[in-house]
């Protein structure tokens, strides 16, 4: 994505980007970047052409690429959910064969994946750009938030920016929408903590996964049925399914972590944020691998009985938290 953006940056540009992936943030990012970074504002009437792929055709399109510039350099024609012109794609070839220099055309395939085996794919991926918007892993969730940090010119506390990484985790889109509410909210400042998260993005600082997963890994029991005892009250925040989910994930992770004969390289292994790696230590320590073959075939018993599978019909989601903290506690 870095590469396109430079690209727009100094108008050394390609005549034609196919941009496609599941991860929709970069995806509407290098479009307003298209949209907005190309043609001045003041030329955009004649010169930009914004179309939607299921009420327009490729031919259409076309006929839009081919048209000279007026009062500007460049015409963009951007094509949002061109997913809908798949079958109308080959009809490209025509134009790939005499590019008009001055346009730059962009279609948005919103789509997880494209036949790059299909010739005119192949044919885009070798003489123009063809752009696959891929999700991050969760270990690299850290570096996203630090470039977007930077890019805002905002600064979070070091608990602040672990609550954001665990509550959103891979969600890039939400990521944006949470720090810009944050700059709105408290337009005197730059800087935020962890009580700005709990207030205006509404993740509770002392109740959340975030917390219960910390109070476990360090075996503060007491601390662990407080948060669980909030969450059974809470249960529209914090269904069991989802605590379940999250705990499981974990706990097989802190098992992966024990089996590790090179530590250092736990981060990249488990896929889990550098930022997070210190919790995963300590519980290793409290968490034997006996004992954590036990929780993880609990902790899906659990996610059974939330299902109605397993356990009395009538087992309700309290009596689930309860179960819960009886399992994780050291």
């Amino acid at each position: 994505m870095e590469g396109i953006l430079r690209q727009i940056e100094s108008k050394n540009l390609a005549q034609v980007y196919v941009l496609y992936g599941a991860e929709p943030y970069y995806l509407k990012k290098l479009s307003k970047a298209f949209e907005e970074l190309i043609v001045p504002e003041d030329a955009r009437d004649f010169n930009r052409h914004i179309c939607y792929g299921k009420d327009t055709s490729i031919g259409a399109v076309i006929q839009l690429a081919r048209a000279l510039p007026m009062f500007s350099d460049k015409t963009v024609v951007l094509v949002r959910e061109a997913q809908h012109l798949a079958k109308q794609m080959q009809q490209l070839e025509l134009y790939l064969d005499n590019p008009n220099p001055d346009c730059v055309l962009v279609l948005v395939l919103h789509q997880k994946s494209i036949d790059k085996r299909l010739k005119i794919f192949k044919r885009l991926e070798k003489e123009q750009v063809l752009f696959e918007s891929k999700p991050i892993y969760e270990n690299k969730a850290g570096q996203f938030l630090d470039q977007l940090l930077s890019e805002k010119g905002i600064t979070l506390s070091l608990k602040a920016k672990q609550l954001l990484l665990f509550s959103l985790n891979t969600d890039l889109e939400r990521y944006e929408r949470e720090l810009d509410k944050l700059r709105i909210a408290e337009l005197t400042t730059n800087s935020f903590e962890v009580e700005h998260i709990e207030k205006y993005i509404g993740i509770h600082r002392n109740y959340n996964v975030f917390e219960l997963t910390k109070s476990i890994s360090e075996a503060q029991t007491k601390r662990t049925a407080d948060i669980l005892g909030y969450f059974s009250r809470n249960i529209k925040e914090h269904p069991p399914l989802a605590t379940l989910a999250v705990l499981t994930t974990f706990f097989i992770k802190v098992f992966r972590y024990h089996s590790l004969t090179n530590k250092s390289e736990a981060s990249r292994v488990l896929g889990i944020s550098p930022y997070f790696l210190t919790e995963y230590q300590k519980a290793a320590q409290n968490y034997p691998m006996k004992r954590l073959t036990l929780i993880v075939e609990q902790l899906k018993q659990l996610d059974l009985k939330c299902k109605g599978v397993g356990g009395s019909p009538n087992t309700s989601d309290s009596q689930i938290y309860q179960e819960l903290l009886y399992t994780v506690r050291t």
